[in-house]
């Protein structure tokens, strides 16, 4: 075995340590251990109350992983508020070399870094691990005090790790609160995840811990009574063997023992019976809280002779000792003990032993002694705490900053000044999106003094709790007082920013224009500030007027997307989105690609989440479903990293897209009905029902169900009134409420009408369609498609046969006219990037066919063209049930639909796929995994299945095989 990370003592830790029992949860664990030598990775969190001896049975465990890399860490209550706490210590001790070829994770500051793109180098490092052959553990103990971002890392890698050998344990009290919850959350997101619970000890337990402690045999009735007085606990039992000499441990005429039935009782009397040095060694060890070199502790605790000091301690079970290490550390043996012991300590001693490990710790540490120390208001402490805060704020360490502020606040001899420092303290924590550290602050905050700062927060926190109605009133009143204040510019800045979530939800797209460019006007803030400010500007034109408007607000930006800088990131992305709302698939391709690369490299784009949302929208349009399929598949792992869900909805319609294309009914399903649990969730806001109105229309549309896709498309539908429509028809028109996806929802609307019969609303709708489309991209091809079915269904099929001739660059008349939106075509159609749309292709080749052979225009052979032409596109997409209506009509026609040209293809799983086409695109294994967020262990994995199924042997016969027919 060897050890990485913080605890080199993984095996130290337990080389003297008395364990007893637990058999059936080592077993439990072992077989676990087993499946992962298999090369399945396993998750298994450890369970149980303090004390109890999860840390024991998980280092026992560890400590037979002979064939194992180790990486350890242990959660700090002391440090949830430092990001990535947790995961440098699982690094910390990896071979520099190693470490260094994963830039991200060898940062000493993971601040501002996504969870995700940590995540990722992560992986890798975790691939490289496994490149000797043997397996990793992953063990995080007191996983309920991680840090949030630690946590999101360690979620993200958990759900990415399809193939490899990596055993993940992580050890949690059951009363850790949020930490625990977010585990079970992740324990049920996982399919190869555990549970294992600890109690306590059995009464044969009991006596053997009993016999290994004392080293002499003891009586069944002894051991009965101690089983019942500890109710199995090893801490207590050890507690009281330790406390009560063995002769009044065998009278069994005292009806109770003389110690109390408290752990922290019990463990302040064996404290009680040790040598001056020895507790104040034990004292300063407490104050330090952790592992520290037994000349600093001696230091801190005044004493001349550490190692005489420390001799009865360690008899005492009350502290370990690695004399192996070149300093000598030593720390308390537990938890439950360092509070026991630090509770007992005077006021007095307590402040000196802070004033002296204020001395001894970093800088950092330093502060919490600092304020420890102090035993009343200090504003001269308070206002350092403040400046340090700044600091640690412009650095992005957001919650650092809070605690800092907290404390600050904590110290203010002033109300005004106090209660500035609350809130500002509150905001911090509010910025880094975990808003429970800040609304357990909530009543202090309702009992500051009326204010800008006290409505902005509360707003926020409104927010974060789904009261959307009452933060919008909050945060308007905080933002427009702060604009009128040129002191309250970063409140303005705070409240604009959570003012413009609320509008965007809703669609107000004007309102959410006017918020951003005031906000905007502020001035004085960061690039990648002003840039995000600058990109919500942009969505609110783009939701009010329209993508092709909107794109006059990143005209800053280089036409080429790998020219933008980092600080570009959030108005690229948004452009990306314009050009996909508006059917330029080449242009918002290169956009979101060039931004989901940069968050990979560490860049942390604000927007990354909906970046790789819409990516896999644009893949899916542009006829790479693979791709689109693996890029769906990573943005849901990145939504699963985060503890909200806005910006969620996007993710799951991705999802949809391939899964109703392909027939996957089920899975389908399922994303649709994540969709409205988002919905019911948020309150139903007209973003997320765009994205579940669209999810439902595109599942029913796969399926040929019209009506199904009109009763999905009702929530974003509002009838038009008489004036509306100059004077009214009779008919029932409708038009769309709102502007996201505006044309894609146009065209699924006017198919649904024309399905249902509504043929003058789906007139009406069409025309509409074409007064908004811009003339590019492949809508050309949807709507051409859409005006021939129309026509079909009025009876006008020398029109609809026009049409469709038209847009596909066929002949009608002897001569090549212009499509539908007036724009020439040649003969080959559609000849850009942007209109080489497959799906939609094909439906209007499909479409073709089956009128010539309807009103027997042309040879049955044109028609037969056609047929097969856009069966071969739905096989080379996998499009099933296009695919068999297709079929179908073929076989009506007495001809044979061809083979599938991609059966081999077709044996491969979704993730084999995503593996093989970037391999055949020419990418290494590293690369690959980089793409994918996996290990490079998942990579190799995969192809050799790939190459088994494929019937080949090396990666240069891989994209001749998965080549698709051409049509």
């Amino acid at each position: 075995m060897s050890v990485a990370g913080s605890a080199s003592d993984a095996g130290a830790n337990g080389e003297h340590e008395v364990f007893v029992g637990r058999r059936s949860e080592s077993e439990r664990l072992t077989a676990y251990v087993d499946k992962v030598r298999g090369g399945e990775a396993w998750l298994a969190v450890v369970e149980g109350e303090a004390g109890i001896g999860k840390s024991a049975l998980i280092r026992r465990v560890v400590s037979s992983l002979e064939d194992f890399t180790v990486l350890w860490a242990v959660g700090d209550p002391s440090e949830t508020d430092l990001p990535g706490g947790v995961l440098s210590q699982l690094v910390r001790r990896v071979d520099r070399d190693l470490a260094a070829r994963f830039p991200l994770l060898a940062r000493p500051d993971a601040a501002g870094v996504s969870p995700h793109a940590l995540g990722g180098q992560l992986l890798l490092l975790l691939g490289a691990l496994q490149e000797s052959g043997g397996g990793v553990a992953v063990v995080v103990d007191d996983a309920h005090w991680a840090d949030p971002l630690s946590s999101q890392v360690l979620g993200f890698v958990v759900r990415r790790l399809w193939a490899d050998r990596v055993l993940v344990l992580m050890a949690t009290r059951t009363d850790g609160g949020q930490g625990v919850e977010a585990l079970e959350r992740l324990v049920r997101s996982v399919d190869r995840a555990a549970r294992v619970e600890i109690g306590g000890l059995g009464q044969d337990e009991v006596d053997q811990l009993a016999r290994r402690l004392l080293a002499v045999r003891v009586t069944p009735e002894l051991v009965t009574r101690l089983h019942g007085y500890t109710k199995g606990h090893p801490l207590y039992v050890r507690t009281v063997l330790a406390e009560v000499p063995l002769q009044v441990l065998g009278d069994e005429s005292a009806r109770r023992w003389p110690v109390h039935q408290s752990l922290r009782a019990g463990i302040g009397a064996v404290l009680g019976r040790l040598p001056a040095d020895s507790v104040a060694l034990v004292e300063a060890l407490a104050v330090l809280d952790g592992r520290f070199p037994l000349v600093g502790v001696a230091r801190v605790a005044g004493v001349d002779d550490a190692v005489r000091a420390l001799e009865p301690a360690l008899a005492a079970g009350l502290v370990r000792w690695w004399p192996e290490d070149s300093v000598g550390p030593v720390a308390l043996v537990h938890g439950l003990q360092r509070d026991a012991v630090y509770a007992g300590i005077g006021p007095e001693r307590r402040r000196a032993l802070h004033t002296s490990a204020a001395e001894v710790v970093g800088s950092g540490a330093a502060w919490a002694h600092r304020v420890a120390a102090a035993t009343s208001d200090d504003p001269v402490l308070a206002a350092d705490l403040e400046r340090s805060a700044n600091v640690e704020a412009l650095a992005g360490r957001n919650a650092l900053a809070a605690t800092r502020l907290l404390w600050a606040s904590s110290l203010s001899d002033d109300r005004v000044e106090r209660e500035r420092r609350l809130l500002t303290a509150c905001a911090q924590w509010l910025l880094t999106l975990q808003p429970w550290a800040a609304v357990r602050l909530r009543a202090q905050v309702e009992e500051c003094a009326e204010g800008t700062l006290r409505s902005c927060v509360l707003g926020v926190m409104d927010l974060l709790e789904g009261r959307l109605a009452v933060a919008e009133d909050r945060l308007t009143e905080a933002w427009q007082e702060a604009l009128a204040d040129p002191d309250a510019s970063w409140v303005a800045l705070l409240a604009g920013t959570f003012l413009t979530v609320i509008t965007i939800r809703q669609c107000r797209g004007a309102r959410t224009a006017d918020i951003a460019g005031k906000t905007l006007a502020i001035g004085d803030l960061d690039a990648g500030t002003s840039d995000f400010i600058r990109a919500v500007l942009a969505t609110g034109r783009m939701w009010d007027q329209g993508p092709g408007a909107a794109l006059l607000d990143v005209a800053h930006l280089p036409v080429e997307a790998d020219r933008a800088s980092n600080d570009q990131l959030a108005t690229l992305a948004t452009r990306g989105v314009m050009h996909l709302f508006l059917g330029r698939l080449a242009a918002a391709r290169a956009d979101l690609l060039t931004v989901a690369h940069r968050d990979r490299l560490g860049a942390g784009s604000k927007l990354s989440h909906l970046s790789s949302s819409l990516l896999a929208v644009v893949e899916y349009l542009a006829g790479d479903w693979n791709a689109s399929e693996s890029a769906a598949d990573r943005a849901l792992a990145i939504a699963a990293a985060h503890d909200h869900v806005l910006g969620d909805a996007a993710t799951w319609f991705a999802a949809v897209c391939v899964q109703a294309g392909r027939g996957h009914w089920e899975a389908a399903q399922e994303s649709v009905e994540a969709l409205e649990r988002i919905n019911r969730m948020l309150g139903d806001p007209p973003a997320e029902r765009v994205y579940a109105g669209l999810a439902g229309a595109v599942l029913a549309q796969a399926r040929g169900d019209h009506a199904a896709m009109m009763r999905s498309l009702a929530p974003l539908v509002e009838p038009v009134t008489g004036a509306e429509d100059g004077g009214g028809n009779g008919d029932d028109r409708v038009r769309l409420r709102f502007k996201p996806l505006w044309l894609w929802q146009q065209s699924l609307l006017v198919e649904a009408l024309t399905g249902t019969g509504r043929l003058a609303a789906a007139a009406w709708a069409l025309d509409d369609f074409w007064r908004g489309y811009d003339g590019s991209g492949y809508l050309r091809l949807v709507g051409a498609r859409l005006g021939g079915r129309l026509a079909e269904a009025q009876g006008r099929p020398r029109e609809a046969l026009a049409i469709y001739a038209r847009a596909l660059g066929g002949k009608t008349d002897g001569t090549d006219g212009p499509d539908a939106a007036g724009s020439p075509v040649g003969t080959g159609g559609l000849g850009d990037a942007d209109g080489d749309a497959p799906l939609f292709r094909a439906m209007l080749e499909h479409g073709y066919g089956r009128l010539l052979v309807a009103t027997r225009t042309g040879s049955r052979r044109e028609a037969a063209r056609w047929f097969k032409s856009a069966h071969d596109r739905f096989d080379a997409l996998r499009a099933e049930p296009f695919l068999r209506r297709c079929g179908t009509d073929l076989a009506a026609m007495g001809l044979t639909a061809p083979a599938h040209a991609r059966q081999h293809v077709l044996a491969l799983t979704e993730r084999e796929l995503s593996v093989a086409h970037l391999i055949a695109g020419g990418m290494t294994n590293q690369e690959a995994a980089t793409e994918l967020y996996v290990t490079q262990k998942t990579v190799e994995y995969h192809l050799s299945h790939i190459y088994a199924k494929l019937g080949i042997t090396s990666r240069r016969h891989l994209a001749q095989a998965l080549r698709s027919p051409q049509p």
